[in-house]
C-alpha cells in the first residue's frame, strides 16, 4: 500500500545521497533550516529515510490529493513523537 511521509534532511545533498524513493517525491525546499521533500511510497518506505522522517501537524504546507486522512491517522498512531515539528 502507498504510503505518504515527510522528511527534513540538513542539506539537498544528504537527500539526493540516499536511493532514489520508490514512489513520487516533491521537494519543498528550505524550511526551517532543514531541506525538506514529501515522498509518496509505493509501498513501505525506505529504511535510510527513516533517520529523516518528521511529523508536522497534518499536513503541513503540502499534501498528496486523497492522502490527507493516511498521513493524519498515521500521525496520531505513530510511536515516535520525538520528530514532531511545529506542535506548541
Amino acid at each position: 500500500m502507498p504510503t505518504f511521509r515527510k522528511y527534513a534532511f540538513p542539506n539537498e545533498a544528504t537527500f539526493t545521497a540516499l536511493p532514489v524513493p520508490q514512489g513520487f517525491a516533491v521537494p519543498l525546499g528550505e524550511i526551517e533550516g532543514t531541506y525538506c521533500v514529501d515522498i509518496l511510497w509505493d509501498a513501505e518506505p525506505h529504511s535510510d529515510y527513516l533517520p529523516f522522517e518528521c511529523w508536522p501537524p497534518p499536513v503541513g504546507v503540502h499534501t498528496f490529493l486523497g492522502w490527507d486522512d493516511q498521513y493524519g491517522k498515521d500521525y496520531t498512531e505513530r510511536d515516535d513523537v520525538s520528530n514532531t515539528l511545529n506542535e506548541d
